[in-house]
């Protein structure tokens, strides 16, 4: 009980020393539970360890609460945003990078983050394990669904629309995997506003490329 009343404590804290403290330990985390110094994450949160362990307590909790709170965001704040009846594969791609750049901006270290946590079995609760998972299935089936509800029609006649497909889901992974390191250390979202948005703008241009190859 105590737990849940220092968490709430931490959570009505003002939001820009909050995302201080959230991002400092995502950033921290990212290279596993036990590589993890909570002196690096009072020095970029800019908090004393003191009051870093009032709220969390231990190491191991501050983990497993990190990993909840980042579910519930990218469940709040991308998934459930994602309009999947659109018909436009395209353009369905091009609004799942928009989500995603906004919540990369917020919470620069969250996608990367979550995916340490797929294969970082260490402090982990049960119950943390469980809501991972099932955040992994809703992940994995975004851009399926998004294919699934994909008008064919759009295709050019001559085009075999599951090969436009693949090539159009190759296309996205691979300028993704691409951007993974902008400079040593440096993920896409912990680029500038304007680095960030000139990698928009350089997708674009790969989408609209796609769209007169395949599209009528």
């Amino acid at each position: 009980m105590q737990e849940c009343e220092n968490f709430q404590k931490f959570l009505a804290l003002p939001e820009e020393k909050r995302l201080r403290v959230i991002n400092a330990a995502m950033k921290e985390f990212r290279a596993g539970y036990k590589k993890a110094s909570t002196d690096n994450i009072v020095r970029d949160a800019g908090i004393s360890k003191g009051l870093l362990f009032h709220y969390f307590g231990t190491k191991e909790r501050l983990y497993n609460f990190l990993i909840d709170y980042s579910v519930d965001i990218i469940q709040a704040e991308y998934i459930d945003l994602i309009n999947v009846l659109q018909p436009d594969i395209l353009e369905s791609v091009w609004q799942l990078t928009l989500l995603k750049r906004d919540l990369s901006i917020k919470f620069p270290d969250i996608f990367d983050f979550m995916t340490s946590t797929y294969v970082d079995q260490t402090a982990k609760s049960e119950s943390t394990t469980a809501k991972i998972a099932k955040l992994g299935e809703l992940q994995a089936g975004i851009l399926t669904r998004v294919y699934a509800q994909a008008d064919l029609s759009l295709f050019k006649n001559d085009i075999d629309p599951q090969t436009a497909i693949n090539i159009i889901m190759w296309t996205v992974q691979g300028y993704g995997q691409s951007k993974v390191s902008i400079a040593p250390g440096e993920t896409i979202g912990q680029a500038s506003r304007e680095l960030y948005d000139s990698f928009l703008e350089e997708f674009q241009q790969i989408l609209n490329t796609l769209r007169t190859c395949f599209y009528k």
